[in-house]
């Protein structure tokens, strides 16, 4: 279950995960908004979904500017294997090469 704190101007998601206790910005200053984020948070978690509240940042953009830049710094075969592989493969795989 999650809480809402306020630090400073900005209302907070404040919940548990794996012992740990997250925090989780709900991007508001209105406490009205802050807890219907809280409400979707909460029943988006009883569906076994992930977090419903978007993030600022725009995956496209950074695997482009990522690809572009392993381009520049390594040998060709070397950087389409490191693209293909940040794109296809999961994240936390392990290698075992």
């Amino acid at each position: 279950m999650a809480s809402l704190i306020k630090r400073g101007s900005t209302y907070y998601l404040q919940y548990s995960l794996n012992g740990k206790v997250r925090r989780l910005s709900t991007g508001t200053d209105s406490f009205q908004l802050a807890e219907e984020k809280q409400r979707q948070y909460e029943s988006a978690r009883v569906r076994g979904e992930d977090n419903p509240l978007p993030s600022r940042t725009p995956l496209p953009e950074i695997l482009g500017a990522y690809a572009t830049h392993v381009r520049a710094v390594k040998r060709p075969k070397s950087a389409q294997t490191d693209v293909y592989r940040s794109i296809y493969e999961p994240v936390g795989k392990v290698s075992l090469r």
